[in-house]
């Protein structure tokens, strides 16, 4: 399951090998930009505010890196070298696989949950030149069979396809770290992971086969215009991202005019603040509804059982989007939208606490967060979507990560 090395000459566009900039002051620069990166997305990042960040004028950042691209490259190369060092840790200070795994795992749980290395690679991955895209999937790829390889050896029970399958759950994880912290501090959030990368590690997808396969897609397009606008719009923006879609090609895509879309919709920000509030509210909606007359004790179940659905059919392709994209949307329209997800996290963590009493709102809504990201990494994956079984592969998941039996007492 192990890819080999790869070349890091075409991530940073280099023809004489990997140009990393040295010198503390270029280091300084990457960490700054890193910041700002994470906390205001890339394209709300300019020059002029990372030289700000370090004492630099605009220009004076030239000097060091050709434009903000590139340091968006290299910030995301630091974070490629912070893991690959924990492999190189892992495996030489640790004898057996499952003792590197561990070792692996909870240094990477301290780098995620105290320096926040997560978030560029979740959000900004679409930035990257196509050659680049393909270089930085391949060292993800590379990490989560490091994981297989370990879970493989630790199991050998699993398949081959199910140790792939849990090791990419387990990397999602750790890539999911600021999504999962909300207010918690970090050796809580450290002490969730690694209670939810055993529970992951520990259990058994069911046999293939002997499940429901994710529906493929209809086709079909809505008849009213508006709503063609909308859909094509949410495919557009999960494949490519907000900036890198224009006017003309949602038109393209609708079978309308450019005109007639401005006839229909101011213009591209409604678009994507439509999206996102319309689907989280629609999902909280469909949730309120089917829980109406369900036993407490048997929630959790039904949650799951319509996230798993909706994750596979339509509602799946806004995950990406708002993952991505909420940080382009003006300030009060995150915060509608964000509202939104709070109130559909609170139907899951007052069901997670229905049957875990001993766990707190921080935690029942950290776990919530973290199979809401695991899931939503998986369905973006074709091979792993297209997996015989997929459904009830993400419904054992969910047990394993809303449910981990090193946070619960008496299980």
């Amino acid at each position: 399951m192990s890819s080999p090395p790869l070349d890091p000459e075409s991530v940073s566009g280099s023809t004489a090998g990997r140009s990393t900039p040295r010198g503390p002051r270029a280091e300084q620069i990457i960490r700054a930009a890193t910041t700002l990166f994470q906390e205001a997305g890339y394209r709300n990042v300019s020059i002029e505010q990372i030289g700000a960040a370090v004492g630099l004028t605009g220009p004076a950042v030239y000097r060091h890196f050709p434009g903000k691209h590139e340091i968006l490259v290299q910030a995301l190369l630091t974070q490629v070298d912070l893991l690959d060092e924990l492999v190189r840790e892992a495996d030489e200070y640790s004898e057996t696989p499952e003792a590197q795994l561990w070792r692996f795992l909870d240094r990477l749980g301290d780098l995620t949950a105290n320096h926040d290395v997560s978030i560029l690679w979740r959000r900004e991955q679409r930035h990257l030149r196509p050659t680049q895209l393909e270089q930085m999937r391949g060292y993800f790829t590379r990490f989560s069979d490091y994981i297989a390889d370990k879970v493989a050896a630790a199991r050998p029970d699993l398949s081959t396809d199910d140790a792939l399958l849990l090791g990419f759950a387990v990397l999602s994880l750790y890539s999911n770290t600021s999504v999962i912290r909300g207010s918690m501090a970090p050796v809580r959030v450290m002490q969730i992971q690694r209670a939810i990368a055993r529970s992951i590690v520990d259990c058994t997808p069911p046999p293939v086969g002997t499940g429901v396969t994710a529906p493929a897609p209809s086709g079909r397009r809505p008849a009213g215009r508006h709503e063609r606008i909308l859909d094509a719009a949410t495919d557009l923006f999960a494949e490519r991202g907000f900036h890198d879609v224009r006017i003309d090609d949602i038109a393209r895509a609708a079978d309308i005019s450019v005109a007639t879309f401005y006839q229909l919709i101011p213009g591209k920000t409604e678009v994507l603040r439509a999206i996102l509030i319309r689907g989280l509210e629609g999902m909280l909606y469909l949730t309120t509804h089917a829980l109406r007359d369900v036993d407490p004790r048997h929630a959790l179940d039904v949650l799951i059982s319509i996230h798993v659905e909706q994750s596979l059919g339509v509602h799946g392709r806004i995950i990406p989007v708002f993952t991505r994209d909420i940080v382009y949307l003006p300030d009060a329209d995150q915060e509608t939208s964000r509202s939104a997800q709070r109130e559909y996290i609170a139907e899951w963590v007052t069901a997670i606490r229905a049957r875990a009493a001993e766990l707190t709102d921080a935690d029942a809504a950290g776990l919530t967060r973290a199979f809401l990201g695991v899931a939503g990494d998986i369905v973006q994956v074709p091979e792993l979507r297209s997996r015989p079984g997929i459904a009830d592969d993400l419904t054992t998941l969910a047990m394993a990560i809303l449910l981990p039996a090193g946070l619960l007492s008496n299980r």
